[in-house]
């Protein structure tokens, strides 16, 4: 039997807000709250986060920019 292990991928360090953090964001000329699911850096070294959105069945978003996040909930 073969057993694989599934790659971690790894936060960025130079991200501002980690995973699980509660945010508000910009998505379609709507205002938006979800949780970071993820994060990676883009080729011009801006962080592009992954957040998921929803309560039941929930959904992800991808592909939102740092600067469209407006600001983090404790």
């Amino acid at each position: 039997m073969c057993f694989f292990r599934k790659k971690k991928s790894k936060f960025p360090e130079i991200a501002k807000y980690k995973k699980g953090d509660f945010v508000n964001f910009r998505y379609k000329n709507q205002l938006y709250f979800g949780f970071i699911y993820g994060a990676r850096v883009d080729i011009d070294n801006n962080v592009i986060y992954t957040l998921q959105i929803g309560g039941e069945c929930p959904a992800l978003v991808n592909d939102i920019k740092e600067e469209s996040i407006i600001g983090y909930v404790k």
